[in-house]
């Protein structure tokens, strides 16, 4: 089998010309590792690992890409899956970061914090609370993946920074009783094949998430939160208003399948890896970057087959930071 570079160029003619092995991978890994991937998650999953040539699963022969499956399969066994954790919305650390995003995006608007709703990186424009609240979760999640990662697979605690603080500040430990300064980044985009950290810190990790499209109203339509809402308005607007009875009707037809308190909701994280800052040096602003294009600001960025990812390398990371002995 073949890749074309104009396919690894865009995400939708990979997809499509790379059905049947997304379509093979996914569903190997859905009956030997019990773990299901969507197809446009294993799409993008295959395409960046396509694109880094991760584990050398392409092979150039002429002017043809081949692709070296059993490579591809090493991928899948040696780091997709150890590396992926599946949360359901139930999990306690989940459920802390709800309710953190919630309170510092409302301090955001009142102005309890110096980050703003205009700051940098939130596209220089004033944004809704939804959309604020569902960036710093996405934000955030990573950081959740990478604990329940290392404390699932090493005999480590983790503790994550949940504090809200007045000042803005750069180099905050992502992992607060780390020795060493860790930045952990998350990226919704599974296709991505560039790890960052800011300058100043010591480690990065990288961990790209999927999560649904509507994060938050996923969690309120299955803890019954959003039925009550439906509820509400139907009690208030009479059934002689046929129009919006309808539309309530609707509404409740689509998520009849979210039973109220049954959650089935799955959040799944891919830890890429972490590199070592010392190993590399900052990419200048202005740069072009394959598949990234122009880099905005001075920071690290690793290609993710780069990152050390095997068991030994997070004992390495675990005694460097500190966080065992």
């Amino acid at each position: 089998m073949t890749v074309t570079k104009n396919s690894l160029n865009r995400v939708s003619i990979f997809k499509r010309e790379m059905q049947d092995l997304i379509s093979y991978t996914r569903d190997l890994i859905r009956d030997s590792y019990r773990v299901t991937f969507e197809m446009d998650e294993m799409g993008e999953l295959l395409l960046s690992v396509f694109r880094s040539n991760d584990f050398f699963v392409l092979k150039k022969q002429g002017k043809e890409l081949i692709v070296i499956r059993e490579n591809l399969l090493r991928w899948v066994e040696e780091k997709l899956i150890p590396g992926t954790v599946i949360l359901k919305i139930d999990d306690e650390d989940l459920i802390r970061l709800l309710i953190f995003c919630i309170e510092i995006t409302y301090q955001m608007f009142s102005g309890g914090t110096r980050a703003t709703v205009t700051q940098k990186g939130f596209r220089e424009r004033r944004r809704t609370f939804e959309s604020i609240l569902v960036d710093q979760f996405i934000g955030k999640l990573g950081e959740v993946i990478v604990k329940k990662f290392l404390e699932n697979n090493f005999n480590v605690e983790i503790q994550l920074d949940w504090d809200i603080s007045a000042e803005l500040s750069t180099h905050y430990k992502d992992i607060v009783n780390s020795e060493k300064k860790v930045s952990i980044k998350t990226s919704p985009s599974l296709a991505g094949i560039w790890a960052e950290a800011d300058i100043g810190y010591d480690y990065g990790i990288s961990v790209k998430c999927s999560v649904p499209k509507a994060p938050i109203l996923q969690f309120f339509i299955e803890v019954c939160g959003f039925l009550r809402l439906l509820d509400f308005a139907e009690s208030k607007i009479p059934q002689t208003d046929i129009q919006f009875q309808k539309y309530i009707s609707g509404i409740k037809e689509r998520i009849i399948e979210y039973k109220c308190g049954h959650l089935k909701t799955e959040i799944k994280g891919f830890i890429c890896g972490y590199f070592n800052t010392r190993c590399y040096s900052p990419v200048e602003e202005g740069t072009n970057l394959p598949f990234l294009g122009k880099v905005r600001e001075k920071r690290f960025l690793v290609p993710i087959n780069e990152l050390k990812y095997k068991k030994e390398d997070w004992q390495n990371f675990l005694k460097d930071t500190g966080l065992v002995v």
